[in-house]
Protein backbone atom coordinates (compact mmCIF):
# COMPACT_ATOMS: atom_id res chain seq x y z
CA UNK A 1 0.00 0.00 0.00
CA UNK A 2 2.76 2.38 0.44
CA UNK A 3 4.47 1.67 -2.60
CA UNK A 4 1.42 2.48 -4.42
CA UNK A 5 0.93 5.95 -2.52
CA UNK A 6 4.09 6.80 -2.68
CA UNK A 7 3.40 5.77 -6.80
CA UNK A 8 -0.12 7.86 -6.57
CA UNK A 9 2.29 10.84 -4.98
CA UNK A 10 4.82 10.60 -7.56
CA UNK A 11 2.30 10.81 -10.62
CA UNK A 12 0.41 14.28 -9.33
CA UNK A 13 3.89 15.40 -8.96
CA UNK A 14 4.44 14.98 -12.43
CA UNK A 15 1.35 16.07 -13.38
CA UNK A 16 1.84 19.48 -11.91
CA UNK A 17 4.95 19.41 -13.34
CA UNK A 18 3.35 18.67 -16.48
CA UNK A 19 0.93 21.30 -16.34
CA UNK A 20 3.26 24.03 -15.30
CA UNK A 21 5.51 22.99 -18.74
CA UNK A 22 2.24 23.52 -20.43
CA UNK A 23 1.64 26.97 -19.62
CA UNK A 24 5.32 28.27 -20.79
CA UNK A 25 5.00 26.83 -24.55
CA UNK A 26 7.21 29.96 -25.99
CA UNK A 27 6.67 30.45 -29.60
CA UNK A 28 8.93 30.37 -31.99
CA UNK A 29 8.09 33.72 -32.77
CA UNK A 30 8.31 35.64 -29.65
CA UNK A 31 11.89 36.43 -28.17
CA UNK A 32 11.26 39.96 -26.36
CA UNK A 33 9.29 38.55 -24.03
CA UNK A 34 8.88 35.20 -21.58
CA UNK A 35 5.20 34.33 -20.76
CA UNK A 36 5.09 32.26 -17.44
CA UNK A 37 1.44 31.78 -16.42
CA UNK A 38 1.09 29.54 -13.39
CA UNK A 39 -1.51 28.71 -10.41
CA UNK A 40 -0.55 29.43 -6.10
CA UNK A 41 -1.80 25.60 -6.03
CA UNK A 42 -1.78 23.81 -8.90
CA UNK A 43 -2.69 20.75 -6.96
CA UNK A 44 -5.57 20.71 -5.01
CA UNK A 45 -7.54 19.13 -2.75
CA UNK A 46 -10.96 16.82 -4.28
CA UNK A 47 -13.99 18.77 -3.50
CA UNK A 48 -13.06 21.76 -1.95
CA UNK A 49 -13.93 25.51 -3.24
CA UNK A 50 -10.87 27.13 -1.67
CA UNK A 51 -9.16 30.32 -3.46
CA UNK A 52 -6.27 30.17 -6.07
CA UNK A 53 -4.35 32.72 -7.67
CA UNK A 54 -3.50 33.01 -11.54
CA UNK A 55 -0.64 34.87 -11.70
CA UNK A 56 0.58 35.81 -15.58
CA UNK A 57 3.79 37.84 -15.61
CA UNK A 58 5.33 39.33 -18.69
CA UNK A 59 9.95 39.56 -18.44
CA UNK A 60 10.98 41.73 -21.25
CA UNK A 61 14.65 40.45 -22.14
CA UNK A 62 17.67 42.19 -21.65
CA UNK A 63 17.98 44.31 -25.12
CA UNK A 64 21.06 45.77 -26.81
CA UNK A 65 22.09 48.44 -24.52
CA UNK A 66 23.73 50.35 -27.43
CA UNK A 67 20.90 50.85 -29.30
CA UNK A 68 16.92 51.60 -28.38
CA UNK A 69 13.68 51.76 -29.77
CA UNK A 70 12.73 55.55 -31.07
CA UNK A 71 11.23 57.52 -28.48
CA UNK A 72 8.60 60.27 -28.94
CA UNK A 73 8.27 62.15 -25.73
CA UNK A 74 6.80 65.20 -24.36
CA UNK A 75 8.09 66.94 -21.46
CA UNK A 76 4.90 68.81 -19.77
CA UNK A 77 6.61 71.21 -17.23
CA UNK A 78 4.85 72.96 -14.18
CA UNK A 79 6.27 76.66 -14.18
CA UNK A 80 4.09 78.24 -12.32
CA UNK A 81 5.23 80.35 -9.23
CA UNK A 82 5.76 78.02 -6.45
CA UNK A 83 8.21 76.77 -8.54
CA UNK A 84 10.84 79.73 -8.62
CA UNK A 85 14.22 78.83 -6.56
CA UNK A 86 15.85 75.39 -7.14
CA UNK A 87 12.97 74.02 -8.65
CA UNK A 88 13.14 75.41 -11.23
CA UNK A 89 16.54 75.41 -11.67
CA UNK A 90 16.64 71.93 -11.34
CA UNK A 91 13.77 71.79 -13.78
CA UNK A 92 15.49 72.94 -16.48
CA UNK A 93 18.43 71.12 -15.29
CA UNK A 94 16.48 67.89 -16.07
CA UNK A 95 14.89 68.91 -19.35
CA UNK A 96 18.41 69.60 -20.61
CA UNK A 97 19.36 66.34 -19.78
CA UNK A 98 16.60 64.33 -21.24
CA UNK A 99 17.84 66.60 -24.71
CA UNK A 100 21.31 65.48 -24.01
CA UNK A 101 20.23 61.79 -23.77
CA UNK A 102 18.04 61.51 -27.01
CA UNK A 103 19.49 60.77 -30.86
CA UNK A 104 18.43 62.07 -34.22
CA UNK A 105 16.00 59.34 -33.97
CA UNK A 106 14.20 60.17 -31.38
CA UNK A 107 11.28 62.80 -31.25
CA UNK A 108 11.19 65.66 -28.75
CA UNK A 109 8.17 68.17 -27.53
CA UNK A 110 8.36 70.19 -24.61
CA UNK A 111 5.41 71.84 -23.01
CA UNK A 112 5.19 74.55 -20.06
CA UNK A 113 2.65 75.39 -18.27
CA UNK A 114 1.39 78.12 -15.96
CA UNK A 115 -1.72 80.57 -16.16
CA UNK A 116 -1.79 78.54 -19.43
CA UNK A 117 -0.13 75.95 -21.93
CA UNK A 118 2.70 76.87 -24.02
CA UNK A 119 4.31 74.51 -26.73
CA UNK A 120 7.62 75.84 -26.53
CA UNK A 121 9.40 72.99 -28.81
CA UNK A 122 7.19 71.18 -30.61
CA UNK A 123 7.56 67.51 -31.67
CA UNK A 124 10.39 67.65 -33.72
CA UNK A 125 13.50 65.23 -34.19
CA UNK A 126 16.38 65.74 -31.72
CA UNK A 127 18.89 67.27 -34.63
CA UNK A 128 19.71 70.99 -33.21
CA UNK A 129 20.13 70.02 -29.27
CA UNK A 130 21.83 73.82 -28.89
CA UNK A 131 18.55 75.41 -30.15
CA UNK A 132 16.24 73.04 -27.98
CA UNK A 133 18.47 73.72 -24.76
CA UNK A 134 18.17 77.19 -25.69
CA UNK A 135 14.48 77.39 -26.13
CA UNK A 136 14.57 75.55 -22.02
CA UNK A 137 17.04 78.26 -20.84
CA UNK A 138 14.59 81.13 -22.21
CA UNK A 139 11.41 80.05 -21.50
CA UNK A 140 11.43 77.60 -18.68
CA UNK A 141 11.03 81.05 -15.97
CA UNK A 142 8.48 80.43 -12.80
CA UNK A 143 5.31 82.57 -12.40
CA UNK A 144 1.61 81.94 -12.30
CA UNK A 145 -0.83 79.70 -11.83
CA UNK A 146 -1.12 75.54 -12.46
CA UNK A 147 -3.00 74.98 -15.43
CA UNK A 148 -1.93 71.30 -15.32
CA UNK A 149 -5.06 70.40 -17.65
CA UNK A 150 -4.22 72.31 -20.50
CA UNK A 151 -0.68 71.85 -19.99
CA UNK A 152 -1.23 67.81 -20.30
CA UNK A 153 -3.66 68.28 -22.80
CA UNK A 154 -1.16 70.17 -24.67
CA UNK A 155 1.52 67.19 -24.64
CA UNK A 156 -1.10 64.08 -25.14
CA UNK A 157 -1.64 66.32 -28.32
CA UNK A 158 2.18 66.56 -29.10
CA UNK A 159 3.02 63.15 -28.84
CA UNK A 160 -0.20 61.91 -30.89
CA UNK A 161 1.00 64.22 -33.67
CA UNK A 162 3.84 62.04 -34.37
CA UNK A 163 2.63 58.77 -33.04
CA UNK A 164 3.36 55.38 -34.53
CA UNK A 165 3.39 51.68 -33.78
CA UNK A 166 7.48 51.82 -34.24
CA UNK A 167 7.84 54.35 -31.37
CA UNK A 168 7.73 54.64 -27.62
CA UNK A 169 5.18 57.45 -26.37
CA UNK A 170 5.79 58.57 -23.46
CA UNK A 171 5.32 61.90 -21.45
CA UNK A 172 6.71 62.82 -18.59
CA UNK A 173 4.67 65.26 -16.10
CA UNK A 174 6.69 67.64 -13.83
CA UNK A 175 4.33 69.55 -11.25
CA UNK A 176 5.27 70.54 -7.01
CA UNK A 177 1.34 72.55 -6.97
CA UNK A 178 -2.39 72.11 -6.95
CA UNK A 179 -3.64 72.04 -10.45
CA UNK A 180 -5.88 75.20 -10.03
CA UNK A 181 -6.69 76.58 -13.40
CA UNK A 182 -9.11 74.88 -15.57
CA UNK A 183 -10.69 71.02 -14.85
CA UNK A 184 -8.71 70.49 -11.84
CA UNK A 185 -10.49 67.36 -10.30
CA UNK A 186 -9.28 63.87 -9.81
CA UNK A 187 -11.61 62.59 -12.35
CA UNK A 188 -11.21 65.17 -15.29
CA UNK A 189 -7.37 64.58 -15.60
CA UNK A 190 -7.83 60.86 -14.83
CA UNK A 191 -10.17 61.05 -18.04
CA UNK A 192 -6.89 62.44 -20.16
CA UNK A 193 -5.39 59.73 -19.02
CA UNK A 194 -7.51 57.12 -20.20
CA UNK A 195 -7.31 58.80 -23.36
CA UNK A 196 -3.81 58.69 -23.92
CA UNK A 197 -3.91 55.38 -22.70
CA UNK A 198 -5.98 54.43 -25.69
CA UNK A 199 -3.51 56.05 -27.90
CA UNK A 200 -0.87 53.43 -26.41
CA UNK A 201 1.11 56.78 -24.61
CA UNK A 202 2.08 56.57 -21.26
CA UNK A 203 2.86 59.34 -18.37
CA UNK A 204 4.96 59.28 -15.89
CA UNK A 205 4.31 61.67 -12.70
CA UNK A 206 6.88 63.48 -10.82
CA UNK A 207 5.64 65.31 -8.22
CA UNK A 208 8.13 67.75 -6.44
CA UNK A 209 7.85 68.82 -2.96
CA UNK A 210 5.20 68.60 -0.86
CA UNK A 211 2.16 70.69 -1.86
CA UNK A 212 0.96 68.75 -5.11
CA UNK A 213 -2.28 66.36 -5.35
CA UNK A 214 -0.46 63.14 -4.48
CA UNK A 215 -3.88 61.26 -5.57
CA UNK A 216 -4.03 62.74 -9.11
CA UNK A 217 -0.81 62.57 -10.12
CA UNK A 218 -0.67 58.98 -8.84
CA UNK A 219 -4.05 58.55 -10.60
CA UNK A 220 -2.75 60.16 -13.96
CA UNK A 221 0.08 57.48 -13.77
CA UNK A 222 -1.86 54.59 -13.26
CA UNK A 223 -4.71 54.67 -15.85
CA UNK A 224 -1.98 55.43 -18.50
CA UNK A 225 0.25 52.68 -16.92
CA UNK A 226 3.50 55.06 -16.43
CA UNK A 227 5.19 55.78 -13.31
CA UNK A 228 4.51 58.05 -10.35
CA UNK A 229 7.80 59.27 -8.22
CA UNK A 230 6.98 61.40 -5.19
CA UNK A 231 10.43 64.08 -5.18
CA UNK A 232 10.98 65.22 -1.65
CA UNK A 233 14.58 66.70 -2.55
CA UNK A 234 14.69 68.74 -5.87
CA UNK A 235 18.05 68.07 -6.15
CA UNK A 236 17.19 64.47 -6.91
CA UNK A 237 15.09 65.63 -10.03
CA UNK A 238 17.94 64.45 -12.02
CA UNK A 239 18.30 61.05 -10.81
CA UNK A 240 14.85 60.30 -11.27
CA UNK A 241 14.99 61.51 -14.76
CA UNK A 242 17.97 58.85 -15.00
CA UNK A 243 16.12 55.92 -13.73
CA UNK A 244 13.23 57.15 -15.86
CA UNK A 245 15.60 57.26 -19.32
CA UNK A 246 16.40 53.88 -18.15
CA UNK A 247 13.21 52.18 -18.01
CA UNK A 248 12.03 54.13 -21.72
CA UNK A 249 14.51 53.60 -23.46
CA UNK A 250 14.76 49.76 -22.75
CA UNK A 251 10.99 49.44 -23.99
CA UNK A 252 10.36 45.98 -26.17
CA UNK A 253 6.84 45.62 -26.52
CA UNK A 254 3.62 47.97 -26.23
CA UNK A 255 0.22 47.60 -26.47
CA UNK A 256 0.08 44.48 -24.72
CA UNK A 257 -3.68 42.91 -24.27
CA UNK A 258 -3.83 39.52 -22.21
CA UNK A 259 -6.78 37.81 -22.51
CA UNK A 260 -7.76 35.27 -19.77
CA UNK A 261 -10.54 33.04 -20.70
CA UNK A 262 -11.87 30.84 -17.65
CA UNK A 263 -13.24 27.34 -18.20
CA UNK A 264 -16.74 26.85 -17.24
CA UNK A 265 -17.18 26.34 -13.56
CA UNK A 266 -14.42 28.49 -12.71
CA UNK A 267 -15.11 31.94 -10.80
CA UNK A 268 -13.30 34.39 -11.19
CA UNK A 269 -13.23 36.83 -7.86
CA UNK A 270 -11.28 39.84 -8.41
CA UNK A 271 -7.88 40.89 -9.76
CA UNK A 272 -5.14 42.16 -7.15
CA UNK A 273 -3.04 45.29 -7.85
CA UNK A 274 -3.58 45.83 -11.67
CA UNK A 275 -6.63 46.57 -13.13
CA UNK A 276 -8.69 45.36 -15.80
CA UNK A 277 -12.19 43.85 -17.07
CA UNK A 278 -13.70 41.24 -16.05
CA UNK A 279 -16.98 39.94 -17.82
CA UNK A 280 -18.36 36.95 -16.98
CA UNK A 281 -15.82 34.22 -17.24
CA UNK A 282 -13.50 36.08 -20.29
CA UNK A 283 -10.75 38.54 -18.02
CA UNK A 284 -8.98 41.45 -20.48
CA UNK A 285 -5.77 43.38 -19.16
CA UNK A 286 -3.86 45.67 -21.11
CA UNK A 287 -0.49 47.05 -20.19
CA UNK A 288 1.07 49.87 -22.28
CA UNK A 289 4.50 49.22 -22.36
CA UNK A 290 7.04 46.36 -20.93
CA UNK A 291 10.71 47.20 -20.15
CA UNK A 292 13.32 44.88 -20.66
CA UNK A 293 14.60 45.02 -17.29
CA UNK A 294 11.02 43.99 -15.70
CA UNK A 295 8.66 41.88 -15.38
CA UNK A 296 4.87 42.49 -15.02
CA UNK A 297 1.91 40.66 -14.09
CA UNK A 298 -1.36 40.12 -13.39
CA UNK A 299 -2.56 38.28 -10.29
CA UNK A 300 -6.65 36.96 -10.80
CA UNK A 301 -8.14 35.06 -7.47
CA UNK A 302 -10.13 32.55 -8.79
CA UNK A 303 -11.76 29.48 -7.38
CA UNK A 304 -11.68 26.57 -9.03
CA UNK A 305 -14.14 24.33 -10.42
CA UNK A 306 -14.98 20.99 -7.79
CA UNK A 307 -12.94 17.85 -9.04
CA UNK A 308 -12.34 14.35 -7.89
CA UNK A 309 -8.98 12.26 -7.19
CA UNK A 310 -6.73 11.97 -9.90
CA UNK A 311 -8.31 14.14 -12.21
CA UNK A 312 -6.74 17.17 -14.24
CA UNK A 313 -8.47 19.98 -15.69
CA UNK A 314 -7.53 23.13 -17.92
CA UNK A 315 -8.49 25.98 -15.61
CA UNK A 316 -8.26 28.55 -18.14
CA UNK A 317 -6.93 29.84 -22.08
CA UNK A 318 -4.26 32.91 -21.78
CA UNK A 319 -4.41 34.34 -24.91
CA UNK A 320 -1.30 37.49 -25.58
CA UNK A 321 -0.64 39.70 -28.00
CA UNK A 322 1.66 42.85 -28.44
CA UNK A 323 3.53 45.01 -30.61
CA UNK A 324 7.53 43.74 -30.93
CA UNK A 325 9.25 47.48 -31.09
CA UNK A 326 12.29 45.10 -31.82
CA UNK A 327 10.81 43.28 -34.47
CA UNK A 328 8.42 46.31 -35.28
CA UNK A 329 5.62 43.66 -36.04
CA UNK A 330 2.57 42.14 -33.54
CA UNK A 331 3.24 38.45 -31.44
CA UNK A 332 0.56 36.53 -30.74
CA UNK A 333 0.79 33.56 -27.90
CA UNK A 334 -1.44 31.30 -25.97
CA UNK A 335 -1.45 29.19 -23.25
CA UNK A 336 -3.42 27.03 -21.02
CA UNK A 337 -2.98 26.34 -17.45
CA UNK A 338 -4.71 23.13 -15.39
CA UNK A 339 -5.32 22.12 -11.74
CA UNK A 340 -5.33 18.79 -10.60
CA UNK A 341 -7.05 17.14 -7.27
CA UNK A 342 -6.19 15.12 -4.39
CA UNK A 343 -7.03 13.88 -1.18
CA UNK A 344 -3.42 14.38 0.22
CA UNK A 345 -3.17 17.40 2.22
CA UNK A 346 0.85 17.60 2.23
CA UNK A 347 0.82 17.19 -1.69
CA UNK A 348 -1.12 20.20 -1.66
CA UNK A 349 1.23 22.08 0.45
CA UNK A 350 4.36 20.77 -1.04
CA UNK A 351 3.26 21.55 -4.67
CA UNK A 352 2.42 25.23 -4.06
CA UNK A 353 4.30 27.89 -5.40
CA UNK A 354 5.64 30.36 -3.31
CA UNK A 355 6.74 33.24 -5.48
CA UNK A 356 3.10 33.15 -6.37
CA UNK A 357 1.67 32.88 -2.87
CA UNK A 358 4.12 35.64 -1.88
CA UNK A 359 2.71 38.12 -4.53
CA UNK A 360 -0.43 37.51 -3.47
CA UNK A 361 -0.04 37.94 0.22
CA UNK A 362 1.72 41.26 -1.10
CA UNK A 363 -1.40 41.99 -2.85
CA UNK A 364 -3.65 41.36 0.21
CA UNK A 365 -1.78 43.87 1.96
CA UNK A 366 -1.74 47.01 0.05
CA UNK A 367 -5.49 46.66 0.12
CA UNK A 368 -5.62 46.62 3.93
CA UNK A 369 -2.82 49.86 3.85
CA UNK A 370 -5.93 51.54 2.63
CA UNK A 371 -7.37 51.53 5.84
CA UNK A 372 -4.74 52.63 7.65
CA UNK A 373 -4.04 55.29 5.39
CA UNK A 374 -7.87 56.08 5.49
CA UNK A 375 -7.42 56.45 9.41
CA UNK A 376 -4.52 58.27 9.09
CA UNK A 377 -6.53 60.71 6.62
CA UNK A 378 -9.34 60.65 9.88
CA UNK A 379 -6.74 61.35 12.42
CA UNK A 380 -6.01 58.18 13.52
CA UNK A 381 -2.73 58.58 13.27
CA UNK A 382 -2.09 55.74 15.97
CA UNK A 383 -4.24 53.15 14.38
CA UNK A 384 -2.89 53.90 11.13
CA UNK A 385 0.56 52.91 12.43
CA UNK A 386 -0.29 50.16 13.98
CA UNK A 387 -1.95 48.60 11.03
CA UNK A 388 0.79 48.83 8.82
CA UNK A 389 3.09 47.42 11.20
CA UNK A 390 0.49 44.51 11.50
CA UNK A 391 0.60 44.40 7.99
CA UNK A 392 4.78 44.19 8.23
CA UNK A 393 4.55 41.72 11.14
CA UNK A 394 2.11 39.76 8.96
CA UNK A 395 4.20 39.79 5.55
CA UNK A 396 7.19 38.86 7.75
CA UNK A 397 6.01 35.35 9.40
CA UNK A 398 5.15 34.18 5.77
CA UNK A 399 8.83 35.38 4.80
CA UNK A 400 9.83 32.50 7.59
CA UNK A 401 7.70 29.67 6.27
CA UNK A 402 8.94 29.77 2.96
CA UNK A 403 11.93 28.32 1.58
CA UNK A 404 12.43 30.24 -1.69
CA UNK A 405 14.71 32.99 -2.26
CA UNK A 406 12.88 35.12 -4.46
CA UNK A 407 9.61 34.61 -2.58
CA UNK A 408 11.27 36.14 0.57
CA UNK A 409 13.07 39.04 -1.39
CA UNK A 410 9.66 40.15 -2.52
CA UNK A 411 8.02 40.04 0.64
CA UNK A 412 11.56 41.79 2.13
CA UNK A 413 10.54 44.54 -0.33
CA UNK A 414 6.98 45.08 0.28
CA UNK A 415 7.95 45.03 4.43
CA UNK A 416 10.29 47.81 3.66
CA UNK A 417 7.32 49.87 2.15
CA UNK A 418 5.32 49.47 4.55
CA UNK A 419 7.84 50.11 7.29
CA UNK A 420 8.72 53.42 5.34
CA UNK A 421 5.21 54.18 5.42
CA UNK A 422 4.82 53.51 9.41
CA UNK A 423 7.55 55.60 9.73
CA UNK A 424 6.34 58.61 7.74
CA UNK A 425 3.17 58.34 9.85
CA UNK A 426 5.24 59.96 12.74
CA UNK A 427 6.26 62.88 10.95
CA UNK A 428 4.74 65.33 8.48
CA UNK A 429 1.52 64.69 7.26
CA UNK A 430 1.60 65.53 3.45
CA UNK A 431 4.98 64.17 3.11
CA UNK A 432 3.56 61.27 4.40
CA UNK A 433 0.62 61.25 2.01
CA UNK A 434 3.24 61.56 -0.36
CA UNK A 435 5.36 58.58 0.33
CA UNK A 436 2.07 56.83 0.56
CA UNK A 437 0.97 57.11 -2.32
CA UNK A 438 4.36 56.38 -4.32
CA UNK A 439 4.79 53.00 -2.42
CA UNK A 440 1.15 51.83 -2.90
CA UNK A 441 1.35 52.59 -6.66
CA UNK A 442 4.42 50.39 -6.82
CA UNK A 443 3.03 47.86 -4.91
CA UNK A 444 -0.03 47.87 -7.50
CA UNK A 445 1.70 48.27 -10.27
CA UNK A 446 2.48 44.44 -10.12
CA UNK A 447 6.30 45.46 -11.70
CA UNK A 448 9.31 43.50 -10.56
CA UNK A 449 12.62 44.97 -11.54
CA UNK A 450 15.17 42.44 -12.83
Amino acid sequence: MKFIKIFVMLGFVLSSLFSYATTILPSSQVSQINVRSELSSPIIMAGSEETNYLKVSLTGEKANSNKHVPINLALVIDKSGSMKGDRIVKAREAAIFAVNMLNEEDTLSIVTYDYDAKVIVPATKVKNKEQIIELINKNLVAGGGTALFAGLSKGIKQVESQLTKDKVNRIILLSDGQANIGPSSVAELSQLAIIAAKKNIAITTMGIGSDYNEILMSSIASYSDGNHVFVNNTFDLEKMFVHEFTDVMSTVAQNVVITIQLKDGVKPVRLLGRDGVIKGNQVTIKMNQLFSNQEKYVLLEVIPEEGKVGQSKTLAQIDLSYDNLLKNKAEHETQFVSVAYTDDKKLVKDSMIQEVLAESEIQKVTIENEKALEYYNLGRFQEAEDILMENSKKLSSISNSVSSEEAKERLRGQIEKNNIMADAAKADKDVFNKISAEKQFESKSNVIKK
